[in-house]
């Protein structure tokens, strides 16, 4: 058994997003048999805050490193000799960056998660100041020994930030048994879904502008807006407000899995058109529900859709709209596009993901090994 230097502060702080990859990741990973998986040394270090411990993790395969100075404070520790984030707070075989923010490292092998490359595609993409972003990931990306990306779409990201192919490797989310279809038939009732944070990249003003058109016809149910503020949000919360159907929308910015799992139930559908995404966890959390999804063309979420999704090209109001449409009147291909969405989000489990992260860290420690004797 070898020992692996897990960041678990996303799950720590946010449960969604790269939060819930890291929960669930870092839980099925402590489930694989002791003779075949490694033990997780958590880096957990929180000055404040970061209190949601993932409950499913094996007490036996994991230590929390918690530790209670500031990030900035272990941010030095880790860059003294005999302090890096391999040796402090725990020693390590291999450390594994699940985020965008990336402990010094010195002494082991480094594997990395490449969520998506949004920020390169356009800067609008993200909250950070992107040239520090930039440089951050490619620097992370050039000491890595391997590189996980969460779908095939997602080479392209890690090409574009001119990482080596040969150390790139797709392992995929995977999907909590826990979203399941509803006992119920599939019907014309219900509300249009979106799950995702408010920022420029979930394409919402293209997709209210193509709700509108469809509204004004009413040729579509209400929407449902689940998603926390992000940035550049006031264009579209505005013209939210100032809609004309703005009763029709209803915006929901905290919630329960358990909610979460009633709202995927009660859709008609999942609007999902985002510009870029990594993998599009909500679209195969809505899959595994039975409700079928709209998404962008040549994207992640289409990739993880598969035949399941209606494809529109996100930056064509007048094709979003055209997609809804057809996705609200004809039940048939709902129905069909349900039933082959349940069947493929069965192939995605966070069991095949930990093994297949295990085979990445088995990898890496080689290659780190071999770069030691050479």
């Amino acid at each position: 058994m070898f020992t692996v230097g897990f960041d678990i502060r996303p799950a720590l702080f946010d449960y969604a997003g790269i939060g819930r990859y890291v929960r669930e990741l870092g839980t099925a990973l402590t489930k694989i048999p002791e003779s075949e998986g490694p033990f997780l040394e958590m880096f957990a270090p929180s000055w404040r805050g970061g209190r949601q411990v993932p409950p499913g993790l094996n007490p036996e395969r994991h230590n929390m490193n918690r530790g209670f100075l500031p990030g900035r404070v272990i941010e030095q520790l880790n860059k003294l000799p005999g302090m890096d984030a391999a040796r402090f707070p725990a020693k390590v075989d291999l450390f594994h960056w699940t985020d965008y923010i990336y402990p010094h490292v010195r002494d082991c092998a480094k594997v990395m998660t490449l969520h998506d490359a949004a920020f390169v595609a356009d800067p609008t993409f993200h909250g950070w100041n992107t040239s520090v972003l930039l440089d951050r990931v490619r620097r992370a990306l050039n000491a890595s020994d391997r590189i996980i990306v969460v779908s095939e779409p997602g080479r392209y990201d890690a090409e574009l930030l001119g990482a080596n192919a040969d150390k790139v490797t797709v392992v995929p989310h995977g999907v909590s048994p826990y979203f399941k279809p509803a006992d119920r038939e599939l019907s014309d009732s219900g509300y249009l879904l979106t799950v995702g944070t408010l920022e420029p990249r979930k394409n919402y003003m293209r997709t209210l502008r193509a709700m509108e058109l469809l509204w004004d016809r009413d040729a579509a149910p209400d929407w449902v807006i689940i998603g926390r503020i992000g940035w550049d949000h006031d264009t579209f919360l505005g013209a939210m407000a100032a809609s004309r159907h703005r009763k029709r929308i209803r915006l929901v910015q905290s919630i329960t899995d358990t909610e979460l799992l009633r709202y995927y139930q009660g859709a008609m559908a999942l609007v999902f058109p985002s510009l870029h995404e990594g993998f599009g966890l909500v679209v195969l959390e809505a899959m595994a529900c039975g409700t079928p999804a709209i998404v962008g063309d040549q994207t992640a979420p289409a990739w993880v859709a598969g035949h399941s999704g209606l494809r529109v090209d996100p930056k064509d109001i007048d094709a979003i709209a055209d997609g809804i449409g057809r996705m609200v009147s004809e039940k048939a291909w709902r129905r069909q596009a349900a039933a082959v969405g349940i069947k493929r989000a069965r192939k995605f489990t966070w069991e095949n993901a930990a093994a297949q992260t295990v085979e990445v860290y088995e990898a890496a420690m080689r290659t780190h090994r071999n770069r030691q004797e050479a």
